[in-house]
């Protein structure tokens, strides 16, 4: 399918080792669709638009993925970051409508130094939305701010406690039989992040933690 570019966002604060090991996913599990990358370092994926190091911020991240948007020219763009791996069915999803945002709920975390998964809701991590609509919705939450900014870490929550980058209606969720996995490593803006109770040795397709830890850090 032409209808999609992968949209990879980084500030590249991950170790170059476990980045490489990410993109490596990336690259083998997403066919051959086209990828932007925005980055604050050269990366050796896909389109690279390289920022400069402008600091790491949820504002400076949403800028990252406006410039990947506009860079694009297909109808959906496909959210991939650089602490997360995903199964290629992830990228095989598609919207059936072009003003919502489709989140994939299939999510685990590979804590910070832990050998266990948690579950998660949703996030930014995971998700295919229209282009043109995720352009409008970034624009609108930027409005005449500055180009870069690292004051706020948790843009654009900052801005719209309500509901953040989209409203409550605006959201439609999916689920892959396989999860998508997100790493806390302590080298990213956050150390933890919001998740279920409960804890788990492995999930199906990706194996154990410890054998996912191994693998990648």
């Amino acid at each position: 399918m032409n209808d999609a570019t992968i949209i990879y966002v980084s500030s590249n604060k991950e170790t170059p080792e476990f980045e490489a090991k990410t993109r490596k996913n990336l690259t083998d599990n997403c066919g051959n669709l086209p990828i932007i990358s925005v980055t604050h370092k050269p990366v050796p994926l896909g389109r690279n638009i390289v920022v400069g190091d402008v600091g790491a911020s949820g504002f400076n991240f949403c800028r990252q993925l406006l410039m990947a948007c506009e860079a694009a020219d297909t109808r959906f763009v496909i959210s991939a970051e650089s602490d997360c791996i995903y199964p290629a069915e992830y990228f095989t999803f598609r919207p059936d409508r072009d003003d919502k945002c489709y989140r994939n709920t299939n999510l685990y975390i590979l804590p910070y130094k832990k050998n266990y998964f948690q579950k998660k809701d949703s996030s930014t991590f995971a998700q295919v939305i229209n282009r043109e609509y995720y352009i409008k919705r970034l624009k609108e939450l930027f409005g005449d701010a500055p180009q870069w900014s690292v004051e706020e870490k948790n843009f654009p929550k900052e801005r719209n406690k309500r509901s953040g980058l989209f409203h409550g209606d605006e959201y439609r969720l999916f689920a892959t039989e396989y999860t998508c996995i997100s790493f806390k490593t302590g080298l990213g803006m956050r150390k933890t992040t919001g998740h279920h109770p409960g804890e788990y040795l492995e999930i199906p397709y990706w194996g154990s933690a410890e054998k996912i830890r191994k693998e990648y850090l």
